[in-house]
């Protein structure tokens, strides 16, 4: 079994009817996009991200640390930071997706689980209920665990996941980061922008080590908190792969995943 996260774990998996190879970003997070789905490098060229947070993501995502992106209307970007995250997930963690009534049959291999999203609508791929329990019980098994729902603040998917939902605590607190999203200069209660002055933002992270109560790690006023744990030599070697990538290199969302695994084989870090 993984070692649950510490800032320090890559983990080796199979993979399974569930879910995909660990190379590709899963078919359906980008099948049916109007546009051409945004890489992390968009975002940081959008101002979505800057460059030193968007290194210390990177640094997290790609030892398995799981994370949940959150706002509140839809359209903000959630799904689209979500999915440029995935990117970044380990190699020998096997994507899979989870959805209702079919979660049992995930590998008992550590894999890199994705959720649509957590939502109480009845949508077919959302989770809520045992399903969400279920999911959120992967946790003890070692998956990597990764979704998005409509909250603007922690204490908003607290209550969500673990007062309405009946999650235990401990797996509440086993999902690493969660990041939020809002927007200036559009229309925040749709998630919609009005002109070219219009931006999304990533407006508060928040970090667990797995066990501890969560704690504010960033802010766009404050930036990265000093409490934030930061593995500074790899967090370097995060931001030097960024910056290239924005060096003119292409920001399609799978041409950064290739370019990320051959940069993995040299950087990984193994237990």
């Amino acid at each position: 079994m993984r070692q649950r996260y510490k800032g320090t774990a890559h983990n080796v998996g199979s993979h399974e009817s569930l879910g995909v190879q660990g190379a590709n970003i899963p078919s359906e997070l980008i099948a049916k996009q109007q546009q051409r789905p945004r890489s992390l490098l968009d975002l940081i060229k959008l101002d979505t991200v800057d460059l030193e947070l968007a290194a210390w993501l990177m640094s997290h995502v790609s030892q398995g640390a799981s994370f949940i992106v959150g706002s509140g209307p839809g359209g903000i970007g959630k799904t689209t930071t979500m999915r440029a995250l995935l990117g970044f997930a380990p190699s020998n963690l096997p994507f899979a997706i989870a959805l209702p009534g079919e979660i049992s049959r995930i590998s008992h291999v550590p894999s890199c689980v994705i959720s649509h999203e957590v939502s109480e609508h009845r949508v077919p791929t959302y989770l809520w209920g045992q399903d969400l329990r279920d999911f959120f019980a992967l946790s003890q098994q070692g998956h990597m665990l990764v979704s998005n729902m409509h909250a603007n603040h922690l204490d908003e998917v607290h209550s969500q996941i673990v007062a309405d939902n009946d999650v235990p605590e401990d797996q509440f607190r086993a999902v690493n980061l969660f990041v939020f999203i809002w927007m200036v200069g559009g229309d925040p209660l749709v998630g919609r922008i009005k002109d070219s002055s219009s931006r999304r933002f990533i407006s508060e992270v928040f970090y667990s080590d797995g066990t501890a109560i969560h704690e504010s790690v960033f802010t766009p006023e404050a930036g990265l908190s000093a409490h934030a744990p930061r593995d500074v030599v790899y967090e370097k070697l995060c931001r030097t792969f960024l910056e290239e990538g924005l060096d003119g290199l292409s920001p399609n969302i799978q041409e950064v995943r290739n370019r990320f695994l051959d940069w993995e084989k040299r950087h990984r870090k193994l237990p």
